[in-house]
């Protein structure tokens, strides 16, 4: 049953970063505006934010053989981070090579940011787990 609830966590990831992808190139110009202020920050960079924020958590789940170590689960982390930042970073390239969506690092910025705290909320959980299971033995 473990191997199967894996490769249904691992369709996921696969299926957040489709999702990912179709957010970040469709053509919202006639349904969302993403330029009103949100708090004195464009909603665009809060959504972009909020995009991103998924990533480490979803990974996090979907590879637990990945990070059973304290130096494998810091690569894990950097990995991520790494990951997330390159898809970042094409996805802003590319948008400003379609005509309709434009490259702004700001975006970039944004979706780091969200790695960032995402990443610092698995370190939280892991943390969590670790103490659980000595408080256990």
């Amino acid at each position: 049953m473990q191997n199967k609830s894996n490769y249904i966590l691992k369709g996921i990831f696969i299926l957040y970063i489709i999702g990912l992808c179709f957010c970040c190139f469709w053509d919202f110009r006639s349904s969302i505006d993403l330029n009103a202020n949100l708090f004195g920050v464009f909603s665009d960079k809060t959504v972009h934010f909020l995009m991103f924020f998924p990533m480490p958590l979803i990974a996090y789940f979907s590879f637990p053989k990945i990070r059973n170590t304290k130096r494998k689960f810091t690569m894990f982390c950097i990995s991520v981070f790494i990951f997330g930042t390159a898809i970042g970073a094409a996805t802003e390239l590319i948008q400003g090579w379609t005509g309709y969506r434009t490259r702004d690092l700001w975006d970039l910025a944004a979706d780091c940011l969200g790695l960032i705290s995402a990443i610092g909320t698995v370190m939280l959980v892991e943390t969590a787990v670790k103490a659980r299971r000595r408080a256990a033995r």
